[in-house]
Formats: structure tokens, C-alpha cells, sequence
């Protein structure tokens, strides 16, 4: 989430849009704004009571000026707060949906019923998935929502020989003639990790598959792969940066997520040329086309997971085409500027 955003932000602001972010945090004590590029960035420290929050931070909001639209970009406070400032401000609300956003606000019911009049009285909303996009316009008809995925900044996104070298040295150190497979990111339930380690160990393949996990994992999680006997590696979350070696070393990344957004490991992993294993929902079905650019199975589905395993490995050298026709289509479609160009379409 937090990447997403400062990835808009600063691809908005690098094309002439002023932007104050109004971010709420569990820290800090008072509010101090600093000054950016087209724009300020104030920390707000979320005080307990959600009513007590919004109403102070309203007081700040009224003292920055005129704005032409309010944005919701994440979190229940700021689809609860939204609404009500861009009434009081008389301007348009813009809604951005990731992931979490609505699938966790839509099943909650105190949170739904703020998500569906946030969503009524939005002038536009944004979704970075196809499926989103169709399940908001079903739950509440004639709204403009509008599906625009993620893009990737591509500006600084090369590796450089010595990451290449330490994915070489690392891989013939952890993963010697094994198949390298990433899971990386905040890996919670809905990504699927227990549903693809019950998969695995159903196959033929343990051992010949190593596992790269990078992010937080449940204890059960960790102990299931002890006790299946499968061949890992578990790394503490990495900065965007720190993960590119780590890309390097994986044969292919595996997003078997029960649900999600678009997620940015797929376009980091893609960029690089790293072919992506993923089900087929949400971000993932928008993103790879099954056999051409990418494998994907049917979500929640062990016997088709099972399948694409097997598909993938009997590949062999072929799984480079996989990845190399992804990066080609996200240098084609999926940059920070085609995400940006979509964006200036609708705010003007």
C-alpha cells in the first residue's frame, strides 16, 4: 500500500498536480507539516477514537486552503473522513481501491456500510483490478469506477552486475541445482502460502523445488515446511531495492493468492524478466494471458496448481520465454507512465 501510494504521488507531482497528504499514524504528538514538491506531507497521530481524530483533523484540513478534490487513498479512517470533508469543502471525492481496501471492508460489517456511502458519494473511483471493478459496480450500481492498474517505475528498476553475481553465488549456495520458487511480500492468509505448501507436498517435485520466502510467515507456517521435509530459505521483508538480488535468484515468483489487488512483487519479478506462477484473480488474471506470458491456475484449485508445477518445471529452458514476454509486455503497458497517462484522463 504504502509503495502504491508514493508511487502515484510522485508520479502525479512529477506532472504538475499539487498534492497534500494527510497521513494517519500511531505516533508522534503533534501535527508538523513539511513542505515537498508540489505539495506537503502532514503525519497525524491516530489518538484511539476515530471520532476525536477526524474532527482535529478537520481543523488542520480547513487552515491548507481550497482544494479541487479530496482522494481516499487506504484505511478506515480515511473512508470514514472523506466523505464528509469533500461536503463540507463543496469538492469531488475521488476513492482509490487496492486490495485490502475493499475486500476486508465489504465482509466487516461496521466497515461496510462507511465503505458503500463513501462509494455513493464519490465523483470518481478507482480499482487496480478488472474483478473489483465489476464486484463494486454489482454491490452499487451507476457509479463511475474506473479499473486502472498498477504501473512500475522502471527509472531505476536494472540490476547492476554485482546483484546479478550475488544471485549467481547465492542460489549455488542455497538452491544448487534445485528450482527456485520466491513467495515475497507480507505474506498473510489470503496469499495463499499454506494452500501452495499443501499443493507442493502433494506433488513429485519437493525435491527438486527450493523456496525462497521473504516477509513475515506464521510460526505454523514455518513449521509445516520443517516438518513436509521441503527445501526453503526465510528472509525477513526486504526493501523494494534490497529485493531485486533476491528476484534474481528465482527461477519464477508464485502468487497463489485467494484474493488481492494488483501486486507490485509481480511487476518487480516481471520487469526483470522472472516468469510469475499466480491464480487467476484479480491483478494476476489482468496482467499474464496462461501460457503465454505466465502460468495461472484456478484460485484455490490444488489439483490445477499441481498441474501448473509440473507444467512449469518440464519447461525447462523455455520458462525464460515466460518471463521475457511478461517484461516485454509491462515495458509496453504497465509503467508508472501509462498508470500516470490513465489517471490524467479522468482527474483533470
Amino acid at each position: 500500500m504504502a509503495q502504491s501510494c508514493d508511487r502515484l504521488i510522485n508520479g502525479l507531482r512529477g506532472v504538475g498536480y499539487q498534492i497534500e497528504i494527510i497521513h494517519f499514524i500511531h505516533r508522534g504528538k503533534v501535527f508538523k507539516r513539511k513542505q515537498q514538491k508540489n505539495g506537503g506531507y502532514t503525519a497525524i497521530n491516530y489518538e484511539e477514537s476515530e471520532p476525536h481524530t477526524l474532527n482535529i483533523t478537520w481543523n488542520y484540513i480547513k487552515t491548507l486552503g481550497a482544494f479541487d478534490y479530496v482522494v481516499s487513498f487506504g484505511g478506515y479512517l480515511s473512508i470514514i473522513g472523506t466523505p464528509i470533508y469533500a461536503q463540507w469543502m463543496s469538492t469531488k471525492l475521488i476513492i482509490f481501491l487496492r486490495g485490502n481496501d475493499f475486500d476486508t471492508a465489504i465482509f466487516t460489517p461496521r466497515k461496510r456500510e462507511s465503505l458503500q456511502y463513501a462509494l455513493q458519494q464519490s465523483a470518481l473511483i478507482f480499482s487496480v483490478s478488472s474483478e473489483k471493478q465489476e464486484k463494486i459496480n454489482r454491490w452499487v450500481p451507476d457509479l463511475s469506477v474506473h479499473f486502472v492498474p498498477n504501473g512500475i517505475d522502471l527509472t531505476d528498476w536494472r540490476p547492476s552486475k554485482s546483484e546479478k553475481n550475488y544471485a549467481k553465488n547465492w542460489k549455488a549456495q542455497h538452491a544448487s541445482n534445485k528450482i527456485c520458487l520466491g513467495l515475497i511480500g507480507q505474506l498473510k492468509p489470503k496469499k495463499g502460502i499454506q494452500f501452495f505448501i499443501e499443493a507442493l507436498t502433494k506433488t513429485s517435485l519437493s525435491d527438486e523445488i527450493h523456496l525462497l520466502l521473504i516477509g513475515d510467515i506464521e510460526e505454523d507456517h514455518q513449521r509445516d515446511l520443517s516438518e513436509k521435509g521441503l527445501s526453503y530459505s526465510l528472509l525477513p521483508f526486504q526493501d523494494r531495492y534490497e529485493l531485486m538480488k533476491y528476484y534474481l535468484c528465482c527461477e519464477a515468483v508464485v502468487i497463489p493468492s485467494f484474493y488481492d489487488g494488483m501486486p507490485n512483487v509481480m511487476l518487480e519479478a516481471g520487469s526483470l524478466g522472472v516468469p510469475v506462477i499466480a491464480s487467476n484473480i484479480d491483478g494476476m488474471a489482468d496482467l499474464i494471458t496462461h501460457e503465454q506470458d505466465g502460468l495461472l491456475f484456478q484460485v484455490g484449485d490444488e489439483d490445477g496448481c499441481r498441474k501448473v508445477l509440473y507444467q512449469f518445471v518440464s519447461l525447462n529452458e523455455k520458462r525464460k520465454d515466460l518471463g521475457e514476454a511478461l517484461k516485454a509486455k509491462i515495458i509496453d503497458q504497465y509503467t508508472l507512465d501509462h498508470e500516470i497517462n490513465a489517471y490524467k484522463k479522468y482527474i483533470v
